[in-house]
């Protein structure tokens, strides 16, 4: 006679990493079936250039805290390097997979590919697949109209409670694993730790005390690394639920000084569901333009400027130290990825891909639902909004006018004083003597003139604007992706 396999749930974990606010287990709690926990490091994510060996090692230090979490419960979380097909094929031949519970994911294209092959197993094996909502976002909306009040609902209801003590844990008796985590070292330093307590130690540090200086310090490339929330990474990996954050901030809102910064925050927290929004109703936007009539105004891809700008050794100091910052910690704030971002697309006019995949790599904090819209929004696809091309020099002079940032990062420089430290090409061969810092030599020159550089490329981006091809294409996208007024765009938590 054929085996009888037993019947399970599968609690399958992606971008959720943690106990708490988790509606897949709460939906195994309340099935009652024995539950099997996974997590796959997929061969193709690794290999994909978004992703770097920060991400995997954040991910790591979360399942190794999400487990030490799950031990007092009897419950083992399966992680295998190994697609989740694949993965979910092994566990069936073990046991029958009656329910498969997960999250959706606002992800690349590759991970949109993967759920359709799960979901072809899934109907194969007669597997009944329930994936939830997170973050506020609709899947399969073309439009926006009701989704303001939708987003706040969530972000509003309570949290679900998880009652780990009433799922009854299965595990595989065959040995699993997941080699490439095990070859990881330890974080460097100035990295943040992962792991949802890691990240409640952030907040509540934050709407504790830190919120004070929130809005004060926003801009700040030095100040905001103490003031804003550091929650973005614990967002990003779903350590910590957005709800969650947004929960504990309004509890706090009511302590002296608090209620508007953390007001402020909120709006972040807002905001960055709303920009996972776009993605999650145009996921090509992870390689075409927001606005297709842009495909008709191509920019460069020189490998020149490429190395100068990904190394942070483009001449520009708030550049440079900000891109160096986020090669050592993956964190700088909104206002330097900003600068940054216009930086690389318009003074430079490189194509925004390329640009994109780099500091994929270096966010900590890397999210594609928020940096593909916010890439493209900055780079001027979307053809409406705001123009905004950041100058580093002003940047130096309003945000860090003693320059602590700068030369934080930019230890050339270490002699220079403001304000020739933030436009060291104007030294004269006197100043450089005295200074010990030659350009060109112990510093870079500038690699391209700012002001003219930046002008041609306003002045060639807003005649092709204007174009009836870019206008034709305004209403669907006002309509498919925005609220409220066209062109209102802010910033999200990925970045504060």
């Amino acid at each position: 006679m054929p085996t009888v396999r037993p019947l399970i749930n599968v609690v399958w974990f992606k971008r959720d990493l943690r106990a708490q606010d988790h509606a897949p287990l709460h939906a195994a709690a309340i099935n009652g079936l024995p539950t099997l926990l996974l997590y796959c490091l997929e061969p193709s994510l690794l290999a994909l250039p978004e992703h770097d060996d920060r991400h995997w090692r954040f991910i790591r230090e979360a399942l190794d805290d999400l487990q030490r979490v799950l031990t007092p419960f009897g419950a083992k979380l399966h992680v295998w390097q190994s697609e989740t097909p694949e993965a979910l094929q092994a566990i069936d031949a073990r046991f029958q997979i009656k329910n498969l519970f997960s999250h959706q994911e606002t992800g690349l294209l590759r991970t949109f590919q993967r759920d359709l092959a799960v979901a072809t197993l899934c109907r194969e094996k007669g597997i009944e697949w329930t994936e939830f909502e997170q973050d506020g976002v609709r899947r399969a909306r073309k439009h926006r109209s009701g989704w303001q009040k939708a987003v706040e609902a969530h972000l509003e209801a309570p949290c679900v409670k998880t009652e780990l003590h009433r799922i009854r844990f299965v595990q595989l008796e065959t040995a699993q694993n997941a080699p490439y985590f095990d070859q990881l070292g330890p974080a460097p330093e100035g990295m943040q730790p992962g792991g949802a307590t890691a990240g409640r130690r952030y907040l509540d540090s934050f709407v504790g005390e830190r919120a004070r200086q929130y809005s004060k310090h926003i801009s700040k490339p030095a100040d905001s690394r103490r003031s804003c929330s550091r929650l973005s990474p614990y967002l990003a990996w779903g350590c910590l639920s957005a709800r969650e954050i947004w929960q504990a901030a309004e509890k706090s809102k009511n302590m002296p000084g608090m209620r508007s910064p953390l007001a402020n925050f909120q709006s972040r927290i807002w905001w960055r569901s709303h920009f996972m929004q776009k993605m999650e109703s145009d996921y090509e936007m992870e390689w075409l333009d927001i606005n297709r009539a842009f495909q008709y105004l191509p920019r460069g891809q020189d490998e020149r400027l490429f190395n100068a700008w990904a190394a942070g050794n483009t001449g520009f100091p708030m550049v440079d130290a900000a891109m160096r910052c986020l090669h050592a910690t993956g964190y700088v704030n909104f206002r330097m990825r900003a600068m940054l971002v216009t930086f690389w697309s318009f003074t430079l006019w490189q194509d925004w891909r390329a640009g994109a995949r780099h500091l994929a790599r270096l966010f900590l904090d890397f999210e594609p639902g928020i940096h593909y819209p916010q890439w493209q929004m900055q780079s001027g696809t979307t053809g409406y909004g705001t123009l905004r091309i950041y100058n580093p020099t002003v940047q130096c002079e309003r945000h860090d006018p003693a320059g602590a940032f700068v030369l934080r990062w930019v230890p050339e420089l270490k002699n220079v004083p403001p304000p020739l430290l933030f436009e060291p090409w104007k030294m004269t061969p006197l100043d450089q003597n005295w200074y010990d810092c030659r350009i060109g030599e112990t510093y870079p020159a500038p690699v391209v003139a700012f002001d003219k550089a930046s002008r041609i490329a306003k002045d060639r981006y807003w005649t092709f604007r204007q174009s009836p091809e870019v206008q034709d294409a305004l209403p669907g996208i006002w309509r498919r992706l925005c609220v409220g007024k066209a062109g209102e765009e802010g910033g999200a938590e990925n970045s504060s």
